[in-house]
């Protein structure tokens, strides 16, 4: 993946592009963030799951598990290409695991611990 945007918040989620430019939010762990398996967690990249839904409204995401509860909604440092990114393929890959920084998520990719999600995704449009 490539970075696009400083990771230096301990904690904060940030942006990604894949190699074929898909978006990803990098999610650290964070103890009111839930990851149910049942919910369409894998430890692989899965189809989308249609019971989530994420909204990009400028520069705040908003995350939504099934049923509509809020799993994520705050700023992020997006770029004008990782929102043309969203808007082009409209799927958001939610990536997250035993990690709270950029220099852990490596050992927990390493030991097969990261948890991965594929939600739909769109971008609000203002008048």
């Amino acid at each position: 993946m490539e970075m696009t945007s400083g990771t230096g918040l301990h904690g904060r989620p940030w942006p990604e592009l894949t190699p074929d430019r898909r978006p990803v939010l990098v999610v650290p762990a964070f103890p009111g963030r839930l990851m149910i398996l049942d919910d369409g967690w894998s430890n692989h990249a899965t189809d989308p799951q249609p019971a989530w839904s994420a909204v990009l409204d400028g520069h705040r995401l908003t995350v939504l598990r099934p049923g509509g509860q809020t799993w994520y909604d705050d700023e992020i440092a997006t770029t004008h290409e990782w929102r043309r990114a969203v808007r082009a393929h409209a799927t958001l890959l939610l990536i997250t695991g035993p990690f709270t920084s950029p220099h852990d998520l490596r050992t927990a990719a390493a030991s097969g611990r990261l948890l991965l999600l594929t939600a739909p995704i769109h971008l609000a449009h203002h008048p």
